[in-house]
């Protein structure tokens, strides 16, 4: 009779290892389903959600964004704008044509190698 020694040093012979063991799905599950890992993910979820609500306090905290904001506060209507506002007014005086804006390239390329 073959055998074989196991992790624990004890012999373990060839009839042992070939016997058929048959168990149900609930007798070969690893652990339970149902309500205790329901709480598992719920604690985990609200845990997650404690710890983003305290790095969200804290980035708000440390925000200097809010020391820098300037209040703007819009003119009057009776009184006029400033004529240097810093705009640019592009229409063309009485009979003048508009003018085109300078180009930075050649609009028609010469495909040619002529010099």
């Amino acid at each position: 009779m073959a055998g074989y020694v196991d992790e624990r040093g004890d012999r373990v012979s060839t009839s042992d290892t070939n016997r058929k063991v048959s168990v149900t799905g609930v007798e070969a599950r690893q652990g339970f389903l149902g309500r205790p890992v329901l709480m598992v993910l719920i604690g985990g979820l609200l845990l997650a959600a404690i710890a983003w609500a305290g790095a969200e306090m804290f980035g708000e905290a440390t925000d200097n964004d809010a020391a820098t904001q300037t209040q703007q506060v819009a003119p009057a209507e009776d009184q006029a704008a400033p004529a240097n506002q810093g705009t640019v007014n592009n229409t063309p005086t009485n009979g003048a044509q508009m003018q085109t804006a300078p180009a930075d390239h050649d609009p028609t390329p010469q495909t040619g190698t002529d010099r």
